[in-house]
């Protein structure tokens, strides 16, 4: 039961944080689909060279709701409300700031397009495509920092269902605009960016509830905010501005083969359409670690840190093998599907999908670890790793493979940089591991112990034994330990009594954590528990009950209920 709550809060936050993640990925692939074969190769190549804008804007977004949000959930762990609420005022400050400075390459057009590679032959279907995307730039970055922090205040539910509102308006509008009124490219811009501002106003709603710990508020950022930020979501965001930089460069290498040129980039835009599927199944991974072992760090939990760890990496591993497998089996079923028709276009796209896929289960690793280095404060091993596996090794490999072989060189340079990385995650886990840099740096003050008991009657006598013993051990005297006895057996009651339903109590998967910690003279009791929502001082008991439940609030010096992750907080300083 020692990592039972961790174990469960990420098994959550996993389900609602792959929804979440695939939004992008369902919305890039349907246009790409419906670009290829509405539009032809020349619009699934302009997709593709505009690929580096919403890089760019997923930079923006996810780097300062990472660096965040990795604070919002270590203050929300230590249950700091009011510095977590600091923190996402300055970073919706922040992504309003820099979401409104992305429009100025509307300011000079030509020498946008021409940096992201357009031709003169291209030229003309870009400029309507990028125009509108343009155009929305603050609603793009806005989005991403809504969303990790609607996650961080426990709520990933509506997270997933806003990215499910992006992905539902996407499609139907692109087939409105595109099919059905012919807007060509245009339609697939429009589509997307109505949808992505729809998927910003249900994140909003959330602000609206009343259990809400963060409140909707904009303040101007302080100089280290934004240092700390950029500091702490730099290893997650950089991603994807070095993924644009890749993106330009290979795709000026592949334009310079000539008539075959167009082609190549094409199918360059099918093999990153495709690994949108494994980065969004790995990044909604990476998320829900993300954001529980950000919030376990400031509770000190070592080994809920170490335990959602393992499950994430399971989760990616397996996936990826899957993944592998289907891609390389249906490689050429997958060209066609994207609008590739000739026979021989499609076996070369074959060859360089299957090619690309062995480098997925390396690709899994490293995200994961990643994020985990991210989130327990080894901003630097994540920014160095994000730097060699999204830009550095992948420009040095692919600047040498591209020209001699192709598209076929470019799929080996991203599974050789996948390998290489996967090497050096395996070198720093023997030289510096994880294990101990936590047990250093997120430890409590003071003595502190943490006991998990079913959500049963029979847990009462163990209960007070253990309290009993910790309180002889820690020399707490007769009335204090008096007090935290009867606080925690009626906490322990009424939840019994009317935080489960009749069906509810005959399950054993129901726990209540009791954690004891020292702060000075004062002790610190927080008790946690895995039921649905439940205020036990908002509870319908009778007159007996509401007075036990006033008794404690007398008794204590601070009483607050709080629900955090999907648990229900209660914290009382005695």
């Amino acid at each position: 039961m020692n990592t039972d709550f961790a174990s469960s809060a990420y098994r959550h936050f996993l389900i609602w944080g792959v929804c979440s993640s695939l939004a992008l990925t369902v919305c890039t692939i349907v246009d790409a689909t419906l670009v290829g074969n509405l539009v032809g190769p020349q619009g699934l190549a302009v997709a593709n060279i505009s690929t580096p804008v919403f890089l760019l804007y997923a930079l923006l977004g996810i780097t300062i709701a990472v660096g965040a949000n990795v604070h919002i959930g270590r203050l929300l762990g230590a249950s700091d409300i009011e510095g977590a609420n600091k923190t996402f005022h300055s970073a919706l400050g922040l992504g309003l700031t820099v979401g409104i400075l992305a429009l100025s390459p509307l300011l000079f057009k030509d020498i946008y397009f021409s940096f992201l590679g357009v031709t003169e032959e291209l030229y003309p279907i870009a400029e309507q495509y990028l125009t509108v995307v343009m155009w929305a730039s603050p609603i793009f970055v806005i989005y991403h920092i809504l969303s990790f922090s609607v996650r961080s205040d426990s709520d990933p539910r509506l997270s997933a269902i806003a990215s499910g509102v992006v992905i539902i308006t996407n499609i139907v509008l692109d087939i409105l605009f595109m099919k059905i009124l012919g807007w060509g490219i245009a339609g697939a811009s429009s589509s997307l960016c109505i949808a992505e501002a729809l998927g910003t106003v249900v994140l909003l709603t959330h602000f609206a509830k009343k259990h809400t710990l963060l409140k909707l508020r904009l303040a101007l950022p302080s100089k280290k905010d934004a240092v700390d930020f950029v500091a702490n979501g730099f290893g997650m965001g950089s991603a994807n501005i070095f993924g644009a930089v890749v993106m330009l460069v290979f795709n000026t290498l592949l334009l310079k083969k000539g008539s075959y040129g167009a082609l190549y980039v094409a199918i360059y835009g099918v093999i990153y359409t495709i690994s949108t599927i494994p980065t969004g199944l790995f990044d909604g991974s990476a998320s829900a670690l993300s954001t529980v072992t950000a919030f376990l760090t400031g509770e000190s939990d070592k080994d809920g840190i170490s335990a959602v760890l393992k499950k994430a990496l399971t989760v990616a591993i397996a996936s990826a093998v899957t993944l592998s497998i289907l891609a390389f089996a249906f490689a050429p079923a997958l060209a066609r599907f994207f609008g590739i028709k000739e026979d021989l276009e499609i076996a070369l796209a074959a060859k360089a999908i299957g090619i690309f896929s062995l480098g997925i289960v390396f690709s899994a690793i490293n995200t994961i670890v990643t994020a985990f280095w991210q989130s327990i404060g080894r901003a630097k091993e994540a920014a160095t790793m994000s730097l060699l596996r999204n830009c550095l090794l992948l420009l040095i490999l692919g600047s040498f493979l591209i020209p001699h072989s192709n598209i076929i060189g470019l799929s080996y340079s991203y599974v050789l940089t996948e390998v290489i990385c996967s090497l050096g995650v395996l070198i720093i886990r023997v030289a510096k591991p994880s294990k101990k840099y936590i047990c250093e740096k997120y430890k409590d003050d003071g003595r502190s112990i943490e006991m998990i008991y079913p959500m049963a009657p029979e847990s009462m006598a163990r209960i007070s034994s253990d309290l009993e013993s910790i309180s002889e051990e820690w020399e707490i005297n007769i009335k204090k330990t008096f007090v935290i006895n009867f606080i925690c057996e009626e906490i322990l009651l009424n939840i019994i009594k009317f935080g489960l339903g009749e069906t509810e109590k005959i399950k054993n998967e129901y726990y209540i954590s009791i954690k004891l910690m020292e702060k000075g003279d004062d002790h610190v009791l927080r008790i946690r528990d895995n039921v649905n929502t439940y205020n036990p001082f908002e509870s319908n008991g009778d007159e007996i009950d509401r007075g036990v439940l006033e008794l404690i609030e007398k008794k204590t010096k601070y009483c607050d209920y709080q629900r955090k992750m999907i648990f229900n907080y209660l914290y009382l300083i005695l």
